[in-house]
């Protein structure tokens, strides 16, 4: 996959919003393997831990086959980025961090919500800071709109899902996880629009969280907090790595092209229609009118979001 620089705007942001709803497919399905795995593990933690190391393993594979890709990785030092985009990976280990911590006390619904709330308004906000690629993205009332159908499709999504406990501590911590979420597609595509390489950017992504990652099962291993585990034979359960490394990679290439915000909102789309299609059709569970008035919501998001092409950019980060 490569960055198409080449393309005139139109077609490029055609591109990538085909590119970022390929990314919310594969988004959608992989949380339904991680969590098969994380059962059978009985540690949602050491799962996540095993998709790092198979995502690994496949963006060492597309290295091998990418010698300009590795050209690439090795001038890591001069790449033409600020140091602390290099740190797009971290933002995966939070993510996982506050799905095990979390999702059993305050329950499914409200940890997606507000997952995605953290996700989708700090996609405005990190747009607006110019963290990302392109400069800065003002806030304008289509974009606040269409932040306000994607948070009301999430919650009207979840309706009649699970719900835990109110405990305020955990949702800040996940909304933070929506927001690291952000920043991480942020820095990526900001990586993969200076270099025009976004698997040396995967590279880079997946070797940060993978270290960090594997230090936190460390230190609980150590305390006595995550039993002994047999990895199972069952070869499908380590696709979600697959799908993981893939969803990183286009995330990457879609918000070179179209800023964090509406790839995050075409990445959701995908993600939540694809959702409802893999418990209907697998789980016997047929979508409810929340689903549907949800799917409708986001897509009207997609278009808002859309409908202006942004101005000239001016970068305020460097």
């Amino acid at each position: 996959m490569k960055y198409p620089s080449s393309l005139p705007e139109v077609d490029r942001a055609a591109a990538a919003v085909t590119i970022a709803l390929a990314a919310g497919v594969c988004g959608a399905i992989q949380p339904k393997i991680n969590a098969v795995l994380g059962d059978r593990l009985h540690s949602a933690l050491v799962a996540s831990l095993v998709n790092f190391g198979v995502a690994l393993v496949f963006v060492v594979a597309a290295l091998v086959l990418r010698p300009a890709s590795r050209r690439t990785l090795a001038g890591l030092r001069h790449w033409p980025v600020p140091s602390w985009t290099l740190t797009a990976g971290l933002g995966g280990a939070i993510i996982v961090v506050a799905g095990a911590v979390a999702v059993d006390t305050i329950g499914v619904a409200v940890f997606s919500v507000a997952f995605f709330a953290g996700q989708i308004t700090f996609g405005l906000l990190v747009d607006r800071m110019g963290v990302g690629p392109g400069g800065a993205r003002p806030i304008t009332a289509a974009r606040l709109q269409a932040v306000a159908l994607a948070i009301t499709a999430v919650v009207l999504a979840q309706a009649g899902r699970p719900v835990g406990e109110v405990a305020p501590a955990l949702v800040a911590l996940v909304v933070a996880a929506g927001a690291a979420f952000a920043f991480q597609s942020a820095f990526n595509g900001r990586i993969t629009r200076a270099i025009g390489d976004p698997v040396a950017a995967t590279a880079v992504n997946v070797s940060v969280g993978i270290v960090a990652l594997a230090g936190i099962v460390g230190v609980l291993a150590a305390a006595g907090r995550i039993d002994p585990v047999s990895l199972p034979s069952e070869p499908w359960l380590y696709a979600g790595g697959a799908l993981g490394v893939t969803v990183v990679l286009s995330l990457a290439v879609a918000t070179a092209a179209l800023g964090v915000l509406r790839a995050t909102l075409a990445m959701l789309a995908a993600q939540l229609i694809a959702a409802f299609a893999v418990d209907w059709t697998v789980q016997g569970e047929p979508p409810a009118i929340g689903t549907f008035a949800g799917a409708l919501l986001i897509l009207a998001a997609v278009a808002v979001v859309g409908r202006q092409a942004p101005p000239a950019p001016v970068a305020l980060v460097r």
